[in-house]
């Protein structure tokens, strides 16, 4: 099982720079065979002026990074991959749908969630654009954990599938994503092992899930995550620290 302590395990930006230098099919495929991107909830949206929260340019830029080293993007489809999320005084701030493809966000790139149901598959979002198809999961994690205020879903195949041979915790391989299945088993992993965790959505390829006290502590889980779980390549079955991979 691997559940990471509470250390900053080291220079994140130095990580994602090194990474950032891999080709993209090292990072991730290309395949998304669950069609990430595509709200499933019923979302409320109310258009608003782009959200104000202490924290939310600092969350951008860890955006940002993970964006560079491809954990966050666009596929060639256009099908967007990956999310952030901050908890606020009303709920919590999420990257919005269907800006995989946008290397920096700013403010405008966020909704804010201000109430949900995850039983009812339903959230109700103020923002310029609606909270991401993946924010009913977010949501799960800060409902389950009241130490949780930063979570982040990405996706990485070397990265998921180290964790696994890794042994890490794992939702089921049938609670698809963005669906309630799949946010109350995030919950329930979340409610057993609270502050802090990695995990992996088996049930939605490619995906892992983050989540913490802070913004720096989840960027330390998938930092070391990163160094000390990514397969060297697909498929080869074999475990490297990150720089050890011979990349083409």
């Amino acid at each position: 099982m691997c559940r990471f302590g509470r250390r900053h395990f080291g220079a994140l930006s130095r990580t994602f720079r090194e990474m950032s230098g891999m080709t993209a099919s090292c990072v991730t495929s290309d395949a998304c065979p669950d069609g990430e991107g595509y709200v499933k909830y019923i979302c409320r949206h109310e258009p608003a002026p782009a959200p104000e929260q202490a924290g939310l340019a600092e969350l951008d830029a860890l955006r940002t990074e993970l964006f560079d080293a491809g954990l966050i993007g666009q596929r060639p489809d256009g099908t967007g991959f990956g999310n952030v999320s901050l908890r606020s005084e009303k709920g919590f701030v999420v990257s919005a749908t269907a800006t995989g493809g946008v290397r920096e966000l700013g403010a405008e790139g966020y909704s804010l969630v201000e109430d949900w149901s995850v039983a009812g598959n339903r959230l109700t979002c103020r923002g310029p654009l609606p909270a991401s198809s993946e924010a009913l999961t977010h949501a799960a994690v800060y409902e389950a954990d009241a130490d949780a205020r930063c979570v982040v879903h990405a996706h990485s195949r070397p990265l998921f599938d180290g964790l696994l041979e890794a042994g890490a915790l794992h939702t089921p391989r049938n609670a698809a994503y963005g669906t309630p299945e799949m946010a109350v088993a995030v919950a329930d992993i979340a409610r057993r092992y609270p502050q802090e965790g990695i995990l992996v959505m088996l049930g939605h390829d490619e995906g892992i899930l983050a989540y913490g006290p802070s913004i720096r502590a989840v960027a330390s889980l998938i930092s070391f995550a990163v160094r000390n779980f990514f397969l060297s390549s697909p498929g080869c079955g074999k475990m490297c620290p990150h720089g050890a991979c011979h990349v083409s």
